[in-house]
C-alpha cells in the first residue's frame, strides 16, 4: 500500500505540474488540456492498480488434507483484497518434521517465502531465535495495538513476537458414553481428579486377550508422562518459575508411578510396551471401541465425524483430571504458530493476511478453537461438530468448553534447547514404564541430563 501511495502521489504531482506549464503558456486549449490531464490520471491509477494486483504471497504448508477448505479461505481473502493473491504450497501432509527440514533449508538458501508455520512452541522458538522469522511488534504498533490485546495466547522470544498462534488445541479426555452407561458411570464433572480417572479406568476395563477392552489409553508422547506437572502448575511443564527443572517436583514422580500402576498393576490402561511394539494409532484404538477413555488434545474431536473411523457410539468429553480436587483448572495449550519468513518481499501484505488467517480463517476452517480475544471457546468448538452432533454428548461438550474456572496454561518461557530436554524425557521415562529402570534412577538421570543440557547451552 505504501508503494502504491508513493506512485500515485508522484503521478499526480507530474500531472499537476504539466497542467500549470501548459496553462501558463497558452499553447493548449483548456478542454483539451483537461481531457489529457484526466487521461493521464486514469492511466496512472490503472498502472498503480495493475502493479498492486500483482502481489503474490507464497505460503508453505504441511496440511494438505485441508487443501479444499483452505482454498476457500484464501478465495475469501482475495475477494476482500483483490490486489493480493495467496498461493499455498503443500510440502507434506501432516508431516511437520519433514516440512521443517525442507523449509529450514529454503530459508537459509534465501528463497522468497512469505508465510511459514510451526507445530509447537519448541519448534517455533528455535527458528525465531535464529531470525528465520520477522518480528511482528512494529506491525501491531502501526495499528495502535498489541498482540496480547487481540489474542489470548502469545509467545515472545527475545521479548518480541515472531508469530501468531492459531488453531488452538487443549487437553481433553474422550469417553465412550455407551461404555459409561453400560458400567453405570456418569459423565465426569469438570472437577474430577486423577484418582477418579483411575477408578473409572478399572471399572471400564473388561474381557481378556485379543477381546480385552481397556478403560484407559495413554500414548507414547511427552505430554502423557507430564500430566502430574501440567495438572498441578501453570506454564512451561519442564521449568519452574525459578528456572529449575520440574523433574524433581513430587508430582512428576507421582504421576509416573500412577501411570505404571494403571498399566501394570491395575491392567486398566494399554501397556506402553504394546503401544510401542504394535505402533498403535490412538484414533483407531478409541473409535474401534478398544478403549473407553483417551486423554488427548481437542483436535481429535474432528475425527468423530471422519469417515475413516466409522462408529455409532456417542462420545462424551471431560477436562483433563485435576491433581487436587480444589486446585486450579489448568488446561495445557497446543497451537499452530504462523510467521512471516525473513525472506518475504511483501511483509506488510503478509502480516495483513496472517491476521485474517488466524482469526476469520480459523472460524471458517472450523477444525480447531480460535485464539481471538473475547471469542467464546464454545462458539468456535461448535463449528467443529456441526455435521456430526448426533455422535457427541453435547451436554458434556458444553460443560467442558464453558468451564468458568478454565485457565489457559502455556509456555511463556521456551528455551531453544527444550527439544533436547524433551528427547531425554522420553528416553528415561520409557525405561521406567517398560520396567528396565527404577523410578528413583529415572528422576536422577533426568535431572542430571537436563541440567547438563542447560549448562551446555548457557
Amino acid at each position: 500500500m505504501r508503494r502504491y501511495s508513493r506512485m500515485l502521489a508522484m503521478s499526480l504531482t507530474v500531472v499537476a505540474a504539466a497542467a500549470m506549464i501548459w496553462g501558463c503558456s497558452g499553447k493548449m486549449a483548456a478542454p483539451e488540456a483537461q481531457a489529457n490531464q484526466e487521461g493521464t490520471k486514469e492511466g496512472a491509477n490503472e498502472a498503480a492498480k495493475t502493479d498492486e494486483e500483482q502481489i503474490t504471497l507464497r505460503f508453505l504448508s504441511y496440511a494438505k488434507s485441508y487443501e479444499e477448505i483452505e482454498q476457500q479461505i484464501v478465495d475469501e481473502y482475495h475477494k476482500q483484497n483483490p490486489n493480493v493473491t495467496v498461493e499455498i504450497e503443500y510440502l507434506t501432509n501432516l508431516d511437520s518434521k519433514e516440512y521443517l527440514a525442507k523449509t529450514d533449508v529454503m530459508v537459509m538458501g534465501g528463497e522468497k517465502i512469505d508465510i511459514l508455520m510451526t507445530p509447537s512452541p519448541t519448534h517455533f522458538t528455535i527458528r525465531a531465535e535464529s531470525d528465520s522469522y520477522l518480528p511482528l511488534d512494529s506491525f501491531f504498533e502501526a495499528e495502535n495495538s498489541k498482540p496480547e490485546d487481540e489474542f489470548n495466547v502469545i509467545y515472545r522470544v527475545k521479548d518480541q513476537v515472531y508469530g501468531i498462534p492459531a488453531e488452538m488445541k487443549y487437553g481433553v479426555v474422550m469417553l465412550n458414553k455407551d461404555m459409561l452407561d453400560e458400567a453405570g458411570l456418569p459423565v465426569p464433572p469438570v472437577n474430577w481428579t486423577w484418582d477418579d480417572y483411575r477408578d473409572y479406568a478399572i471399572k471400564l476395563t473388561k474381557g481378556e486377550g485379543a477381546n480385552k477392552i481397556y478403560g484407559s489409553y495413554l500414548h507414547k508422547n511427552n505430554e502423557q508422562v507430564m500430566y502430574g506437572i501440567t495438572s498441578a502448575q501453570k506454564g512451561n511443564k519442564y521449568f519452574n518459575e525459578d528456572g529449575s527443572l520440574t523433574f524433581a517436583n513430587p508430582e512428576f514422580a507421582e504421576f509416573l508411578q500412577y501411570r505404571y500402576d494403571l498399566e501394570n498393576t491395575d491392567q486398566a490402561s494399554v501397556p506402553l510396551a504394546d503401544v510401542k511394539a504394535l505402533n498403535l494409532n490412538y484414533y483407531e484404538q478409541f473409535f474401534n471401541g478398544k478403549v473407553a477413555m483417551m486423554p488427548m488434545l481437542t483436535h481429535v474431536i474432528n475425527y468423530i465425524g471422519d469417515q475413516n473411523y466409522p462408529h455409532d457410539f456417542v462420545t462424551a468429553v471431560a477436562p483433563l483430571p485435576l491433581w487436587d480436587k480444589n486446585g486450579e483448572h489448568f488446561n495445557p495449550v497446543g497451537a499452530t504458530i504462523y510467521s512471516i519468513a525473513k525472506t518475504s518481499e511483501h511483509p506488510q501484505e503478509a502480516f495483513d493476511f496472517l491476521k485474517f488467517w488466524c482469526t476469520e480463517g480459523v472460524m471458517m476452517k472450523g477444525k480447531t478453537i480460535a485464539n481471538i480475544k473475547g471469542t467464546s471457546r464454545l462458539e468456535s468448538a461448535e463449528r467443529m461438530v456441526g455435521g456430526f452432533k448426533e455422535l457427541i454428548d453435547m451436554d458434556s461438550f458444553s460443560a467442558y468448553f464453558n468451564d468458568e474456572k478454565w485457565v489457559d496454561s502455556y509456555e511463556d518461557f521456551v528455551p531453544p534447547y527444550q527439544g533436547e530436554i524433551e528427547s531425554a524425557l522420553l528416553e528415561e521415562t520409557d525405561k521406567y514404564l517398560l520396567n528396565t529402570q527404577s523410578l528413583e534412577d529415572t528422576v536422577k538421570n533426568l535431572m542430571e541430563r537436563g541440567n547438563a543440557i542447560i549448562k551446555e547451552n548457557q
